[in-house]
């Protein structure tokens, strides 16, 4: 079973990465997951990537949440990489607590 998932244009793709790693490359450098999931992106029709960003991150026990914006050919996209058994939930929970975070 997956650890690590891509959540991009509304679909969950499964990752062979673990979640261990992830979190480490991440303490290396906020950008370095991304590096991780680049061609499962480039390979979901998000071509030519200008640049890439943090947007937010949620972390809940041992599950957690990346949020990327990529600017691209075609404009700009979020990318989420999420690393839980059960993302669609962890999905719903970062929603959450973005409405939560901006309704301050």
């Amino acid at each position: 079973m997956s650890e690590v998932f891509v959540y991009v244009l509304d679909l969950f793709i499964p990752t062979d990465l673990t979640r261990k790693e992830v979190l480490k490359a991440f303490k290396e450098d906020k950008l370095k997951p991304f590096e991780f999931i680049q061609e499962i992106i480039e390979d979901n029709g998000v071509r030519e990537i200008k640049g890439v960003d943090l947007y937010d991150t949620l972390f809940k026990g041992d599950d957690f949440l990346l949020e990327y914006t990529v600017d691209f050919a075609n404009g700009r996209i979020a990318v989420k990489v999420i690393g839980s058994n059960d993302p669609r939930k962890m999905l719903r929970e970062y929603y959450q607590y973005i409405k939560r975070s901006h309704s301050l």
